[in-house]
């Protein structure tokens, strides 16, 4: 499961949820699972990038970190082809990953459907077959981690004449997170949390922040389905 905050005025820390059982204070490691908070809610991370163009290889300039980096080192770009793919250019991943933070800020599903079906919107050629994006790691940056890729980060190599897409794999990805990536939620819990809870509240159309009243988050399950506490 993923927590996520679709309200922008909200900062990081602000949001807590204390009524997961068990709280570390009361964690028993002989008899209890894993504790299950508080939680502090953080917004998406999603800083500005920057490509080097040279020649036919594509690299980042500076250290970048969020959801378009993640899109930039995981998802192809154009069509160079029948055999390969140029990487996203810079303003394709930027154009994506706002389409997906805007998808997720209305509350709707993001599944590797929908994710592509927002890419293609961009870039025609985007194939997820191609791409080595996952969703869950899409939904733990939505969520707040932390995900940065090293300054001269190659994302396109020299070849096919313009160039071919070097996409981050699979099992290299948790490396370039920090922290805990995946919210550990035990359903049971979550859904009194969501029905009469902390979460409850912060679900509500009702909820009140400095006098504004909206929605706070949104809860996605592992495959970007939306959880639905009373189904």
């Amino acid at each position: 499961m993923f927590i996520t905050m679709k309200r922008t005025d909200i900062p990081n820390g602000t949001m807590i949820i204390r009524d997961l059982w068990p709280n570390p204070s009361q964690y028993n490691p002989v008899i209890d699972p894993l504790p299950q908070g508080p939680f502090y809610l953080s917004n998406v991370s999603n800083g500005s990038v920057t490509v080097v163009v040279n020649g036919e290889v594509r690299t980042l300039k500076k250290a970048s970190t969020g959801l378009t980096a993640y899109l930039l080192a995981t998802m192809n770009g154009a069509s160079n082809g029948d055999v390969a793919f140029n990487s996203l250019t810079q303003a394709e991943a930027t154009a994506i990953a706002t389409a997906i933070i805007t998808r997720m800020q209305n509350g709707l599903a993001l599944q590797d459907t929908d994710i592509e079906t927002l890419a293609q919107a961009v870039q025609a050629d985007v194939d997820l077959a191609e791409s080595t994006i996952s969703v869950a790691n899409i939904l733990a940056i939505l969520s707040g981690a932390v995900f940065t890729l090293p300054a001269g980060h190659q994302i396109q190599q020299a070849g096919a004449g313009t160039g071919v897409f070097t996409p981050l794999a699979v099992n290299q990805q948790a490396r370039y997170f920090v922290g805990d990536v995946h919210q550990r939620l035990l359903t049971s819990d979550l859904a009194v949390s969501s029905a009469e809870g902390a979460l409850s509240v912060m679900l509500s159309d009702a909820f009140t922040y400095k006098g504004i009243e909206a929605q706070a988050v949104v809860i996605y399950k592992d495959d970007g389905t939306l959880y639905d506490p009373l189904a």
